[in-house]
């Protein structure tokens, strides 16, 4: 089974500095119903540095007791894996990818060929 490596915590910052949902998305300028699928995301959203650096901002403004600013270390929670998870190296080597396309691609021209000999005979056999 594989195991979620890093968690998103947006929702845990958000109850323990008393932030609101819709306070957050106002200030963001984002829909209610995008800051609700950022908050209940459980892993990593696929947000660039720019969005982290403003929603750090956004809450670093709407945080009630702050003693420290709100980083993107703290929206992120890490656990250690095995070093060689299963599927990793599907994750990273574009080198692998491209030798099992092409290894596929010639399984493929391999059966059509195998298939066309074998309808060969029976053409030259009906003319």
């Amino acid at each position: 089974m594989y195991k979620t490596l890093i968690r998103w915590r947006l929702r845990e910052i958000m109850a323990r500095y008393n932030i609101k949902s819709k306070d957050l998305a106002s200030e963001l300028d984002i829909s209610a119903n995008a800051m609700s699928a950022l908050r209940k995301a459980k892993t990593m959203p696929r947000i660039d540095g720019l969005a982290l650096n403003l929603m750090c901002n956004a809450l670093n403004e709407l945080a009630e007791d702050l003693e420290a600013p709100i980083t993107p270390g703290d929206l992120l929670d890490y656990s250690i894996d095995p070093k060689n998870p299963p599927d990793a190296d599907k994750v990273f080597s574009l080198i692998k990818r491209k030798r099992a396309r092409r290894k596929n691609l010639l399984k493929e021209q391999e059966n059509d060929a195998a298939h066309e000999s074998k309808l060969t005979p029976e053409r030259k056999g009906v003319a």
